[in-house]
């Protein structure tokens, strides 16, 4: 463990479609964290969130290691990656089992949930993550903590999250490949939730949309836990590739046009001093002239989808009735100018944009200004759900195979949502 002015240091690594971003950071021990060190390089190894190419992935961790610890002056140790990707599915189970002495204990608790879980899943397929929405001892109310009620019956309802083995697995080979040792892999949703959502919006009712490079994931908080959750397989890349078809430009062109210009309601066009774009082409370096316009016809269709795509994922679901908070946009995508008015006319409920904050009293704590951006959210997001106690790896773990101690974590996690 490395140690600086009585705190521990941790590493979180987002390993995104469109970047690798590396933050360090040292716990103050009372679940707050000082960003001390950040590094980032362009992913071009990965394809909706997910490794296609091991070897320019290890090499862009690897750059993104050395330029956060130039920055920090420390090295990496132990680390905790997100993992996201369009192989992520999930759904709620049920299970019943009777309660052995009455009162309902521990073991219990693991019986009704393996009933939850006992569903077919394919042999590709592992179940990534496991949380309990409620629990009723012989009929009665929901509740969210049955430990120590009397009772003859025990049902539970869970979320089950799932995703493809090989996936977590290049994850790890890549990072290990890099110099790494990995301590913990966590969803980039719970992780984007962490550094962007209020303790009373996930205890009342809101929804995340973090839209990152390969894809946009979807939570839905109720009552402090993940009650509904997705994966949709549209995000920043789809943006820029849609421009470089409609300004006929290049893939790079056309992501700085979207980083500058990048609007996607009519209402936004007001807002810029130029009407016409001068794209230099890279095969001639000839200067093309495009009106500023065009960015929008072309932008705005796919961000419509985007928001179409969960509207009827929330009708489908009933899910409005329980986001009373309505919905926190974050990553790179919330940036594009008009993201949150045009959600809020498609969804019809309340609309912000996330950015990485600090719920700590300590001034020295507070988020920087550099990653004070949706593109972070990830990433401070793993930061925290690192010194908040959920990455602690038992003595009894240490000389286990790396994924089996994740997919232990993983299991381990169900009853730090009891």
């Amino acid at each position: 463990m490395n140690v600086l002015h009585g705190g521990k240091v941790v590493t979180a690594i987002d390993i995104g479609t469109t970047k690798i971003c590396v933050l360090i950071g040292i716990a103050d021990g009372k679940g707050g964290i000082e960003v001390i060190g950040m590094g980032t390089a362009p992913s071009h190894g990965l394809k909706k969130g997910v490794i296609v190419d091991i070897g320019l992935t290890v090499q862009a961790i690897k750059i993104a290691i050395i330029l956060a610890e130039k920055n920090s002056g420390l090295t990496v140790g132990p680390v905790v990656v997100g993992i996201s990707g369009g192989h992520i599915q999930s759904f709620n189970s049920k299970g019943v089992v009777a309660i052995k002495r009455r009162d309902v204990m521990p073991d219990d608790i693991e019986r009704v949930i393996e009933a939850a879980k006992a569903v077919p899943i394919p042999q590709d397929r592992e179940i990534l993550q496991i949380i309990p929405q409620y629990f009723r001892v012989d009929g009665q109310e929901n509740v969210l903590d049955s430990l120590g009620m009397h009772g003859i019956r025990l049902e539970a309802q869970v979320h089950i999250i799932t995703g493809a083995v090989s996936s977590a697995h290049n994850i790890i080979t890549a990072c290990e490949l890099a110099g790494l040792k990995v301590e913990d892999i966590v969803l980039e949703q719970i992780a984007s939730a962490e550094a962007v959502l209020t303790d009373s919006e996930r205890e009342l009712g809101v929804g995340i949309l973090d839209i990152g490079g390969g894809t946009s994931d979807f939570a839905l908080y109720r009552s402090g836990r993940i009650m509904h959750s997705k994966v949709i397989p549209i995000a920043g890349n789809h943006f820029t590739n849609d421009l470089a078809i409609g300004l006929e430009a290049s893939l790079k062109i056309s992501e700085d046009v979207k980083r500058k210009y990048g609007f996607v309601t009519e209402e936004s066009y007001i807002n810029f001093d130029t009407a016409l774009l001068e794209l230099t082409r890279e095969v001639d370096q000839k200067v093309k002239k495009v009106e500023l316009y065009r960015v929008y016809q072309v932008l705005n269709p796919r961000a419509e989808e985007v928001f179409d795509f969960l509207h009827e994922e929330m009708m489908l679901y009933h899910l409005k009735e329980i986001m009373p908070l309505g919905l926190v946009l974050t990553g790179g995508g919330a940036l594009l100018r008009g993201m949150e008015e045009l959600a809020q006319t498609i969804l019809d409920i309340p609309i912000r944009v996330g950015i990485p904050f600090s719920d700590s009293d300590d001034n020295a704590l507070l988020v920087p200004d550099s990653i004070k951006s949706p593109i972070y959210a990830t990433g401070y997001g793993l930061l925290l759900y690192a010194v908040r106690g959920q990455q602690a790896v038992s003595e009894s773990l240490k000389n286990i195979p790396i994924m089996s101690r994740v997919l232990h974590r993983m299991k381990s996690w169900i009853y730090e949502y009891l």
